[in-house]
């Protein structure tokens, strides 16, 4: 099977999971385009595997690449500061502050509570998003905040 007949085969299914995952047509149209980047740069490995393997192969290279984005947008993202500078006269700490704290989380807690608190994610989203039972997912967000509450209190 070459490159054009697994694109052919796939695309419209991929490309239906990759808007689950976004909630937004033209980013998973762009997840989508960079999951078939990914397949054509790898395609030595792609092409020694089943069919079963290579679709498997796209949705976690998918799903990859759309964590992968999630972090660098939660790297790169302008704080509540930088997108609306206070006036001079005003001077609002907190969310710096919280921002500061969240920094202070392990990331695999960073991360969830960051996609479930400030993105929306439920946890059976985020443990399908992580490939985390829900459970782990909800323990993972329980001591983030604990750890938060502490750091607020001291």
């Amino acid at each position: 099977m070459e490159l054009e007949d697994l694109y052919g085969r796939f695309y419209r299914d991929l490309l239906a999971y990759c808007t689950a995952m976004t909630k937004n047509e033209s980013a998973a149209e762009d997840l989508v385009q960079e999951t078939w980047l990914r397949a054509f740069t790898h395609w030595e490995d792609v092409e020694d595997l089943s069919a079963g393997q290579r679709r498997a192969w796209l949705y976690k290279t998918a799903r990859n690449a759309f964590i992968d984005q999630i972090r660098k947008q939660a790297r790169e993202a302008p704080t509540e500061e930088e997108r609306f500078p206070p006036a001079p006269f005003e001077e609002d700490l907190s969310q710096a502050a919280v921002a500061q704290l969240i920094a202070r989380l392990p990331e695999g807690e960073r991360t969830v509570f960051t996609l479930r608190y400030f993105e929306g994610y439920n946890s059976k989203e985020l443990g399908e998003l992580f490939d985390l039972p829900p459970a782990t997912v909800r323990s993972r967000l329980s001591s983030a905040k604990r750890r938060l509450r502490e750091w607020i209190q001291d």
